[in-house]
C-alpha cells in the first residue's frame, strides 16, 4: 500500500521533535511549545497521527518483564525468493521473543532483535524455533550490552 506524502512545516517538524524527545508532554505543553493554541495544535496532530506520520508506542523496560538477555540476528536465507522472504516473515511473526524484524540489503536478509529471560532462553529458541525454519542459511548473532541511546524515529 503506497501512503500519499504529507507536507510538513515547520511547526510539524518541531511538534515531532518535541515528541520524540518526551512522549509524555501534555497538549498543552506542546502547544505552548509550538506557539499554537491548544485547538490548532490538536488538529495538527489528529493530522499526522491519521497521516501515519506519528505513532502511538509503549516502550517498556526489558528488565521488569523478565528480559534479562537481548541480541541482534543478522539471518541469511538460502534464497531470497519473495514467497521464501515471507513466509520467514510470517514465522518469526509468531515468535514473541522477536520484538524486530527487519528486511535489510547488504550482506545478509533480515536482523532481527531477540529479547528473552536468559542465555537458555535464547539457546532454545535458536535450537528448537529456528532449526525448523529450513530456509535459513545462516544466522549470527550479537549479544546486546546496553541502550545507551534510543530513538524511536528520526528527527526531520
Amino acid at each position: 500500500m503506497e501512503r500519499r506524502q504529507t507536507e510538513l512545516d515547520a511547526i510539524d517538524r518541531r511538534i515531532i521533535r518535541l515528541l520524540i524527545e518526551d512522549a509524555s508532554r501534555s497538549n498543552n505543553e506542546l502547544a505552548e511549545k509550538v506557539g499554537l493554541s491548544p485547538a490548532p495544535l490538536s488538529r495538527r496532530l489528529a493530522r499526522l497521527y491519521s497521516a501515519g506520520i506519528v505513532r502511538q508506542t509503549v516502550v517498556v523496560d526489558p528488565r521488569a518483564l523478565g528480559i534479562g538477555f537481548q541480541a541482534f540476528v543478522e539471518v541469511t536465507l538460502e534464497r531470497t525468493a519473495s514467497k521464501v522472504g515471507q513466509r520467514f516473515i510470517e514465522l518469526v511473526s509468531r515468535m514473541p521473543e522477536v520484538v524486530e524484524c527487519h528486511t535489510v540489503a547488504g550482506d545478509f536478509d533480515f536482523l532481527l532483535k531477540i529479547a528473552v529471560r536468559d542465555v537458555a532462553d535464547y539457546k532454545r529458541l535458536l535450537w528448537s524455533e529456528f532449526e525448523q525454519i529450513a530456509e535459513i542459511k545462516t544466522l549470527r548473532s550479537t549479544i546486546l550490552l546496553d541502550s545507551p541511546k534510543m530513538q524511536a524515529g528520526a528527527t526531520p
